[in-house]
């Protein structure tokens, strides 16, 4: 008799599970636990390919065995419109922040400290209870548990969540109607997130125009840029800066400067001009370390002008043509084209989707998604090798696409083209 699919499936989440458990005992860490005191992140080292990919699989099986058991029905009504209530409110109301971890609340207390409702309070925290946030040990008595002491200590996943809930999740509920009001649009204030704001102006611009919302945004920002997977090693190891002689790196929307601190800490020989808007700018230059001063300088320049320094060996994006359309994404390349030298090297770090299958599934959703949320912000999109290599070309057939190539352990691609000049 055939083994079935559900059998299988939990034959290998049994080994699989077996494999990570084994693995953290024999190196004494702890196991996975959502007890208050339990680990705030998965402790398998990236370096750890073999473990890791066991804790992928595990990932990838549970959710599809979850799936299969609901059946197509139950697995399509499973996807509710109110997930994430209880998380808007926990960050909008500083829930988690509402009574100190490893001490007890009841739902009068909170109701005290947040000024809700009583039983808007016993909604909430029970519905994000479901979700594995917050204990309720015994009736009406909350405690925090692992996830709830996250939120309430570290004020990246707090802006994360917060963000994720006040600003991206009105702004996805609204795609389709921007979809149906400016069909084939690629400008950025032509979105979900510009109906959901009622505004003409795209995000950054409007914003501009509150401060505790732009600082909560760039901070959940921070929560995928200086997370694993996005280390400044994978950029300085990967390329041959070395082969710089006494040239010129321009860091095109450098914002701080870490990445340009990074290589010019590794490879002596380079000079690197960080480049960003002058409010980034000014904050930016106060940081640079004492050692690097003489080697990275910061120049305030908007990337839709013209490229004001000539001659650079390599022109460096990290993160930014997928904010951009492929409209604007192609005049941002044509803009450096009056400074480059034959030999010019334009190097991007950056997102690429994957073909299908490649990765797993939890992985590909994760780079599905954030193609869906680059649309509904920026009317802008991710991109596969191909669709990179025909953005060179539109922009200018100059422009030799030399491959991509993602570093080991990296969540981001390094792609890189040269400039050919007329020769």
């Amino acid at each position: 008799m055939a083994t079935s699919q559900i059998v299988e499936l939990a034959n290998r989440i049994a080994s699989n599970t077996a494999k990570v458990n084994d693995y953290l005992l024999s190196h004494n860490l702890p196991t996975p636990s959502f007890d208050v005191d339990g680990p705030r992140d998965t402790l398998i080292p990236k370096d750890e390919l073999d473990i890791e990919a066991a804790r992928v699989a595990i990932v990838d099986d549970t959710l599809k065995l979850r799936r299969l058991v609901l059946g197509p029905r139950e697995y399509l009504m499973s996807y509710t419109h109110d997930e994430l209530i209880s998380q808007q409110a926990i960050t909008r109301y500083r829930i988690a922040h509402s009574f100190p971890v490893g001490q007890e609340a009841s739902f009068a207390d909170i109701a005290t400290a947040t000024g809700l409702d009583q039983g808007l309070v016993r909604r909430f925290i029970r519905h994000a209870i479901v979700k594995d946030i917050f204990s309720e040990p015994r009736p009406g008595v909350v405690v925090h548990n692992a996830v709830s002491r996250l939120l309430a200590e570290d004020q990246v996943i707090h802006d994360w969540v917060g963000a994720s809930t006040d600003d991206l999740w009105q702004a996805a509920a609204q795609t389709c109607n921007a979809l149906d009001k400016w069909s084939g649009s690629q400008e950025p204030n032509e979105t979900g997130f510009s109906l959901a704001n009622e505004t003409d102006k795209s995000i950054y611009v409007e914003f501009s125009k509150f401060p505790e919302r732009a600082r909560r945004f760039g901070n959940a920002m921070r929560s995928f840029t200086e997370g694993t997977g996005f280390e400044l090693d994978h950029i300085v190891n990967n390329f041959p800066w070395g082969d710089i002689k006494d040239g010129t790196v321009v860091d095109v929307g450098g914002s701080q400067g870490f990445a340009s601190f990074a290589i010019a800490r590794q490879f002596p020989s380079v000079k690197c001009v960080v480049q960003d808007l002058e409010p980034v700018v000014l904050a930016a230059e106060k940081e640079t370390p004492p050692e690097l001063a003489g080697r990275v300088k910061f120049m305030t320049h908007d990337f839709f002008k013209e490229q004001p320094v000539s001659g650079a060996d390599v022109y460096f994006f990290r993160w930014i043509f997928h904010n951009w359309s492929d409209k604007y994404s192609i005049e941002i390349l044509r803009k450096q084209i009056p400074a480059l030298k034959p030999g010019a090297m334009i190097v991007i770090n950056d997102n690429v989707l994957p073909k299908p299958g490649v990765l797993s599934d939890w992985q590909e959703d994760r780079l599905r998604s954030m193609d869906l949320t680059m649309t509904e912000l920026q009317n802008s999109h991710e991109r596969e090798v191909d669709d990179w290599a025909e953005l060179f070309k539109a922009a200018d057939a100059r422009f030799e696409f030399k491959g991509a190539m993602q570093p080991p352990g990296a969540n981001l691609w390094l792609l890189v083209a040269e400039w050919k000049g007329d020769v």
